[in-house]
């Protein structure tokens, strides 16, 4: 008979639970429409209001105050399939992800913001009782990241240059119900957890007055330690339930990796910008040290009701990805055109990939605009395609657990609504050429 506790540890996986997002592992970047037309590479010219989040460097770069209200629908698929298994899809609804930012400059050298945005989550959902039912069945994390910032604009002491950064507040929670199997009996494990952990970003923002055109950026995010704790059930007929733990008191500790992006924009003609953007994640802090298994191995350390632990195997690596942004400014239209190019390597690898997180190395495609409606309020559309992908997990037969190819496809669609006032309350400084080079490109 399969060994009962090691199923259910394999049933209690917290972190492959976020579905297909446009951003591999649980980590997603729509956090802005106007971002998202142009590829996400923005971390050098950005200086909306969701600055807060690509680049506090930025916030410092425009006048008065802006309201930044927005959010992104996800529909995604993920999928898997083996020789003795038929292709299982994800039955994930759409989700909607909100975002909010408020940026004020308050004087000619100091600006502060607050945003709020999710750039780790969304849930996924597979049919009643598919092959992998032990592995994923229902779930969803959420991680809710309350950013407040400063930035200052350095021009009197280095012309070009912004630098920014605060805090962030994360309250986080999962959600998770997974299958018990046993010969011919069923059963269920639910589980429900929250927390609050907490983090930090900063950013720098140089556009060199004596090369017209020319930015360049740099962002820096924290980890963020989550220990979760919270309660698990288990649901499943005699003799099997008297083998489980007690229903009651579980935890688990994993780590928001740290991020670093930097960017270089340029106008190499009138009213054209594009941008590159380089973005290394630290996934392989996401997990805890595997002792067992030695070197630069990670598990999930669970600790269930009755006290005892398990570590289920993740060995996550860091990336780097890539973007490619265009933007185009049609001043008679009073309209932006965007497009963009993300290349997305996944940070699992096919050792440990299962169905609790189909995942690819991902083509990522983006067009998207913007349309001033008002002198005071702009709207911002957005589409991204995750193109169609598949993996085939590792063929060593003593890992993963289920072998087969492993499929994702999303489409994601954003829109934003920028609103600005007091811009004449706190004029940009004469001959600041960080604002004089930041206002080419609006809306």
């Amino acid at each position: 008979m399969k060994n009962l506790r090691t199923a259910l540890f394999t049933t209690l996986g917290l972190v492959g639970i976020a579905g297909t997002a446009s951003a591999n592992s649980f980590n997603i970047n729509e956090h802005d429409a106007r971002v998202t037309g142009r590829g996400g590479a923005t971390a050098a010219s950005n200086d909306d209001a969701s600055s807060i989040v690509f680049n506090p460097g930025g916030i410092a770069l425009s006048e008065g105050t802006q309201i930044l209200i927005g959010g992104s629908l996800y529909i995604a698929q993920g999928s898997y399939e083996n020789a003795s298994t038929d292709k299982v899809t994800t039955d994930s609804p759409a989700t909607p992800v909100p975002n909010l930012y408020v940026a004020s400059r308050v004087h000619d050298m100091i600006a502060v913001g607050l945003g709020v945005h999710f750039p780790f989550g969304l849930a996924v959902s597979y049919p009643d009782n598919h092959p992998q039912s032990t592995v994923a069945q229902d779930s969803k994390l959420q991680t809710m990241f309350v950013s407040s910032v400063v930035g200052l604009n350095l021009h009197k002491q280095v012309p070009g240059l912004s630098i920014g950064g605060g805090l962030d507040i994360v309250p986080a929670s999962v959600e998770l119900e997974r299958s018990l199997v046993f010969g011919d009996t069923r059963g269920t494990v639910d589980l429900a957890a929250d927390t609050i952990g907490l983090g930090f970003r900063a950013g720098a923002m140089y556009h060199p007055p004596a090369v017209k055109g020319l930015k360049l950026g740099v962002m820096y995010r924290h980890k963020v330690k989550l220990d979760f704790e919270g309660q698990a059930d288990f649901d499943i007929a005699d003799p099997y339930r008297a083998q489980l733990p007690p229903d009651g008191d579980a935890t688990t500790t994993i780590t928001l990796p740290a991020q670093i992006a930097g960017g270089i924009a340029y106008s190499p003609v009138k009213n054209l910008e594009v941008e590159l953007n380089a973005v290394w994640i630290g996934w392989k802090k996401t997990f805890t040290p595997d002792e067992v298994r030695g070197g630069d191995a990670t598990s999930l350390s669970i600790t269930l009701p009755d006290g005892s632990t398990s570590d289920v195997p993740e060995d996550y690596e860091n990336t780097v990805s890539y973007r490619i942004g265009l933007d185009y400014k049609l001043p008679a239209h009073k309209l932006n055109l965007r497009a963009g190019f993300i290349y997305d390597p996944t940070p699992i690898p096919t050792t440990t990939q299962t169905a609790q997180l189909p995942d690819v190395d991902r083509i990522v495609l983006t067009i998207g605009g913007s349309r001033q409606l008002t002198p005071k309020l702009d709207l911002h559309l957005a589409a991204l395609w995750v193109t169609p992908g598949e993996r085939d997990s590792s063929s060593d037969p003593a890992v993963p657990i289920f072998h087969g190819t492993y499929g994702v496809q999303a489409l994601v669609l954003s829109v934003g609504l920028t609103a600005r006032f007091g811009a004449k309350s706190q004029p940009a400084p004469a001959g600041d050429p960080a604002v004089a080079n930041n206002e080419r490109t609006r809306p």
